[in-house]
């Protein structure tokens, strides 16, 4: 008997569903049958369309029990059943393909079965494969083995499954690749802890545990519910030899599946690693590759002289109690180089309070020193409490507090609180409020609100304090916050008690009032992450320009970009974060680049994963360890062959690419790692293009060890304005400043407010306090205001162009100029009009003048010029408007007179250079 199988046959539009069947009907007298031997998809209405077999639409189908029936209402002959027809109710980016509703005109008079034909798909992904073809459920405990070429894709038990000869399972594998293959198991009855072993050497079950994103060893524990499959997916070296693996749970006696390998072909030297399908790359669900402690560019190892601290730029002084006495930033006032003029981000040394309790301790101990990390620990006292202190400082300005308090005996306690206090710095951002002008604020815990942290700082210091427990989960962003939200730390949060007070001195991060159990401990976990984190490099920024299509190398470099950032849903890199997929294309279009003298970067994260990758369904297997759970829908597909439980994300109409949401940290994580690794090595890409991001500094950190290998790697982050209610109201900025030590370029575009005010242009857009630069994006931003800060537009869809700029930079030299923005103390050009923001580029030759208006209109303003800091005589200086294409004509203004401003201008101060200057 021919089983039933799916062959790809496609077909428009895509509305009509990814199946069909093609039918024979005999007896047209009499409603038609038509088996479909497959799972009803999630959510599916039991609505079906039969059309002709030319296409035309001759009525609809309903289901019946193991397939559908229809009316024939044209008599004997040819028929098409769309079985799993839909309409789209959301927009195409995140689609909710919803399956038509039934019709009440059910046939009359009992269905006759009619001859198929052939079950097509539309495409070869849509297909469904024998293993989404149930069987009867059975009774007792089935263990069964399989080859990687068949993966377990539902939770049914699979016909083909007892369809089979009985005897070994046969794997296939080549010399030297790593084998991966499965176990099923599916009972009658629960089945509690699951294990498994084998006899194969090198053995290991990726289902059942391994190392996490942070190195750490874990096991799973694995219960499986009645008439329920579980995949384990499992793997070891090829050794060309016969093996068995042995499945045990509680309660029931052991079941053994034999295995026999068949060894044929070239041998891989790589594992298998180059080719996606042969599922060798599961092993990197437990590499460690980035996990150690080099320091990478431009950082310097930290330093350790007694209590101070060092790393770039800043210095960190601990007082006797292991808290930070004193937190230096030697940053200049422009954050461009590393000076020797200190300044101060705390008023006083930091203190972690319980009112009514002194405590006493016996000084702090620096525990490890490395190039990396310096580490100490302290111990305080005070009656029945304890504090135990450990402290760690990073080399890239991070540091992190684990503040643990325990209770020999039932205490009351007023309140548990750490007190910082603040130098006078001028801006914020966090905690609901906005990039901007520091003031007062008092903030509680919200669930509904992604907020943890707040930064107070200046352009050259600043520190980020974000509170935390043991418990801390890294939540979803972008849309999904309230899919999976902030797990509210029990010590600061204290039942809604706590919160977070700043005033002009000081930031109080309070418990609030509780009582202690003998015994019990809390974790007030402290991160202070100290800004900027390195030098602004103008110069690179001005010369690294942007250009975000995929285009051959020739009309890229003819452009004026020098960085070409390759999105998905291209030919080379087709399936969103995983770019595994077209390696032989994208290694030509890389080179290509290279070639033209380009820098080449491609779109590669984790937040959601193609539904293409050949790990999916080992991904599935680990629970809701790398997949976030969710309530299903979305895409067809996912409906189709995911069903319920997962999160769907982006779907890429150029590719028919559906997407699942991933947790925040998982091993999938030490995967990416990996695969960036490959990628450095194997096709030559220079960096990344980061499209929001879903993994934490750790990770962060691990992906720049891997991009050091390059000469000169390079790591964008974009992301849309996540202050909003489905984001939690977080600042992007705040939201991923724990990554910026690893980022060379912002570009925080979609939703931002290029009309906001200059203080949050500062703060939370243009990258500046954090040693960074951006771009714009949101209509093209606005050009004139962000040249005050540097920013320009990419070359991308549309969305501003550039490239009149970039020709001004060029003519102007403006790479080799010195930027003194209205931020800084030495900066020779201010407007004399608060609405209006003067930045000077010195150059040799002269002195561009970019001016930003924050006027509704058209205005004037006089300048304050300082001559002697631009070298020029005032007598015989000049003024004057470079022509910019489509922004402004050329001009010729006084020094003296208000010079007029419609949303911004550029100026070029030139004339003979004075004595002192030359």
């Amino acid at each position: 008997m021919r089983q039933p199988h799916e062959t790809a046959s496609a077909w428009a539009p895509a509305e009509l569903g990814n199946h069909r069947v093609r039918v024979h009907v005999e007896d047209g007298a009499r409603p038609a049958w038509v088996p479909v031997p497959w799972l009803t998809p999630q959510h599916h209405k039991g609505s079906g369309v039969v059309t002709t077999a030319g296409g035309e639409e001759v009525g609809r189908a309903h289901a019946a029990e193991g397939g559908y029936v229809f009316a024939p209402v044209l008599g004997p002959g040819e028929y098409v059943l769309y079985y799993t027809p839909y309409r789209d109710v959301a927009k195409p980016q995140y689609p909710q393909h919803d399956y038509l509703d039934p019709t009440p005109d059910l046939p009359e008079g009992e269905p006759v079965r009619c001859l198929v034909a052939a079950w097509e798909a539309r495409t070869e992904h849509d297909r469904y494969t024998d293993m989404e073809r149930p069987a009867p459920p059975q009774e007792g405990l089935l263990v069964f083995g399989e080859s990687r070429e068949h993966p377990v894709r539902m939770r049914a038990l699979p016909a083909r499954w007892l369809e089979r000869e009985p005897g070994p399972v046969r794997l296939r594998a080549a010399p030297g690749e790593y084998l991966a293959f499965q176990i099923g198991v599916y009972a009658s009855r629960p089945l509690r802890d699951v294990r498994v072993e084998s006899d194969l050497p090198g053995f290991t079950c990726f289902t059942l545990g391994g190392n996490d994103h942070l190195g750490r060893d874990f096991t799973r524990r694995l219960d499986v519910p009645e008439h329920t499959v579980q995949a384990l997916w499992c793997g070891a070296s090829n050794s060309e030899r016969d093996f068995t693996v042995t499945v045990t749970a509680e309660d029931e006696r052991p079941h053994t599946v034999a295995f026999t390998v068949e060894t044929a072909g070239e041998p891989v030297t790589d594992a298998g690693d180059s080719d996606p399908a042969r599922l060798s790359r599961l092993r990197w669900l437990n590499s460690g590759k980035g996990r150690d402690d080099t320091v990478v560019r431009p950082y310097t190892p930290v330093t350790c002289d007694g209590v101070v601290l060092g790393v770039l730029g800043r210095t960190v002084t601990l007082a006797p109690d292991g808290l930070p006495a004193a937190l230096t930033s030697y940053f200049t006032p422009e954050a461009t180089a590393v000076g020797e003029r200190p300044t101060e981000i705390l008023g006083g040394p930091v203190r972690f309070e319980v009112p009514g309790h002194d405590w006493h301790g016996d000084g702090v101990r620096v525990t490890a020193h490395g190039t990396a990390a310096a580490s100490w620990t302290s111990r305080l006292r005070a009656g029945a409490l304890t504090l135990d202190l450990d402290g760690t400082l990073e080399f890239d300005g991070t540091l992190t507090y684990r503040l643990e308090l325990s209770a020999a005996k039932a205490v009351e306690l007023a309140d548990t609180r750490l007190r910082v206090p603040l130098a006078a710095l001028p801006y914020q951002m966090g905690l609901g409020r906005a990039g901007g002008a520091r003031a007062d604020l008092d903030w509680h815990w919200d669930v509904r609100r992604n907020q943890d942290a707040v930064w107070i700082g200046d352009v050259n210091a600043g520190v980020q304090v974000r509170l935390s427990d043991e418990h801390y989960v890294r939540p979803l962003n972008t849309n999904f916050y309230h899919q999976r939200p902030l797990v509210l730390p029990r010590s600061w949060h204290n039942e809604g008690r706590g919160g977070i007070r700043l005033t002009r001195d000081e930031l109080l991060c309070h418990g609030g009032p509780r009582r202690m159990a003998a015994g019990e401990r809390l974790r007030f976990d402290v991160r202070l992450t100290l800004t900027p984190f390195k030098p602004i490099d103008t110069g690179a920024h001005f010369t690294q320009r942007y250009l975000h299509a995929y285009r051959s190398a020739e009309e890229a470099a003819a452009t004026g970009a020098t960085v070409v950032n390759t999105h998905h849903a291209t030919a080379v890199n087709p399936y969103i974060n995983y770019p595994f997929l077209a390696t032989d294309r994208l290694r030509e279009y890389v080179s290509d680049l290279h070639a033209a003298g380009l820098s080449s970067k491609i779109y590669y994260t984790v937040r959601e994963l193609t539904t293409r990758a050949p790990e999916l369904w080992a991904l599935l297997s680990l629970g809701d360890e790398v997949l976030a759970e969710g309530p299903g829908g979305g895409a067809a597909w996912s409906r189709e062959h995911v069903g319920d439980g997962r999160l769907p994300a982006w779907f890429a109409t150029p590719t028919d690419d559906s997407s699942l949401i991933t947790n925040g940290n998982s091993r999938w994580h030490n995967y990416y790692v990996e695969g960036l690794d490959w990628l450095v090595r194997e096709i030559g890409i220079d960096g990344l293009y980061l499209d929001d991001v879903g993994f934490d500094r750790e990770v962060m950190k691990r992906v720049r060890r891997v991009l050091d290998q390059r000469p000169h790697p390079l790591v964008d982050l974009h992301s849309a304005n996540q202050f909003n209610e489905k984001d939690g109201y977080a600042s992007s900025a705040n939201l991923y400043l724990e990554l910026l030590p690893y980022v060379d370029r912002l570009w925080f575009g979609e939703y931002f407010d290029y009309a906001a005010a200059p203080d949050q242009w500062l703060v939370e857009t243009c990258g500046i306090p954090f040693g960074l630069m951006g771009d714009m994006l949101e209509g093209g931003g606005h050009p004139w205001r962000g040249l005050v800060y540097g920013m320009t537009a990419r070359v991308y869809a549309g969305e501003g162009d550039p490239r009149p700029m970039w020709r001004l930079f060029d003519a102007y030299r403006v790479p080799q100029a010195r930027m003194l923005g209205y931020w800084s103390p030495s900066a020779p050009v201010r407007a004399l009009d608060d609405d209006v923001r003067a930045t000077a580029y010195v150059g040799e030759e002269g002195t561009l003048v970019a001016l930003g208006s924050w006027h509704d209109g058209p205005t004037a303003t006089k300048l304050d010029l300082d001559w002697d800091a631009l070298g020029l005589d005032p007598r015989t200086a000049v003024l004057r408007s470079p022509a910019v294409e489509g922004l402004q004509d050329s001009g010729v203004f006084s020094a003296y007179k208000p010079v007029p401003v419609d949303g911004g201008r550029v100026l070029w101060v030139s004339g003979p250079r004075t004595r002192s200057s030359r």
